[in-house]
């Protein structure tokens, strides 16, 4: 599988677990309102494929299961979602049986034979049976699901590299901290990321940088530059930025001036910037091919 692949798979990973974790908490809200019904468990639980749990447990499978690269983390989380679904199942089970059999054993009794009030009499000791499981069933669920996201910020920590995380982490800031903490999630920061917050930032900048989202990429940076009016580097890759989301808005003048000023930036011993600068040089050199296109046709009209 190509590096590219897995860290796609990765983060595909990480958001399914985060909607498993929220799913589940809008299962026990609801349930707490009365009305938890079975196609609203769906979302949560299902053996057809729909259901985000099913998904979560068919990507761990796929990624760990029989992966001799998988460290044992990932196969405790893959054994953990699966312990998980198997207990949702008998959870949505539960409620089926509530749901759909509860209203069919409240019968006339007076319109009964002894055999058929018999039967009666079994399914609704069987409903109440149903009715303790399934509360005590969420109650298990919801512990599952708390040692799980547990889990989950280990595997974060471990996937620290994947390039496509900060970008992630940023994205999805608010559910993280829903899951966390606010303390939980700075604690996560600093662990991942030696200048937590800021860090953050300026990678989740490079990885929009990198999937070419230019104009996203440059408020990323110029905060950045803003908080740590030391980074060169930031400073750098803001005017780079500007340069590219100028120029691909036909504003050639503006582009030119920012790809100047970012040429001029002294950042010694860095590889990555020196790439950088031998690409706006090849953006000055259009710039100024169209600036002389433009002249030349203001000069013949």
């Amino acid at each position: 599988m190509k590096r590219t692949n897995i860290e796609k798979k990765q983060i595909d990973l990480i958001k399914e677990s985060i909607c498993v974790y929220t799913t589940c908490i809008e299962c026990r809200t609801l349930y707490k309102d009365g009305k938890l019904c079975f196609t609203s468990i769906e979302d949560f639980i299902d053996d057809r494929g729909r259901s985000c749990l099913f998904r979560l447990k068919e990507m761990c499978h796929g990624l760990f299961r029989n992966s001799d690269e998988a460290t044992y983390k990932e196969k405790l989380y893959d054994m953990t979602v699966g312990y998980i679904f198997h207990e949702a199942m008998i959870l949505r089970e539960n409620l089926y049986q509530l749901e759909y059999y509860r209203p069919k054993s409240d019968m006339a009794s007076n319109e009964l034979t002894n055999l058929e009030r018999k039967i009666v009499h079994e399914i609704e000791m069987l409903i109440k049976k149903a009715d303790k499981k399934l509360k005590d069933g969420l109650r298990e669920t919801k512990m599952l699901i708390k040692e799980l996201v547990g889990q989950l910020k280990d595997l974060i920590k471990m996937y620290k590299n994947n390039y496509l995380l900060p970008r992630f982490i940023f994205e999805n800031e608010k559910s993280l901290t829903k899951i966390y903490g606010k303390k939980g999630f700075e604690e996560l920061l600093d662990d991942m990321y030696k200048d937590g917050k800021i860090l953050l930032m300026f990678k989740a900048a490079k990885s929009y940088l990198e999937s070419e989202y230019y104009e996203t990429a440059r408020i990323l940076f110029k905060k950045v530059a803003s908080l740590d009016n030391q980074n060169k580097a930031a400073l750098f890759l803001y005017m780079y930025t500007s340069a590219f989301y100028f120029y691909f808005r036909n504003r050639f003048a503006r582009a030119l001036v920012l790809a100047e000023k970012a040429t001029s930036i002294d950042i010694n011993n860095d590889k990555e910037i020196d790439l950088y600068k031998a690409s706006l040089k090849g953006l000055i050199s259009d710039v100024s091919k169209e600036a002389k296109k433009i002249k030349k046709h203001k000069e013949e009209i």
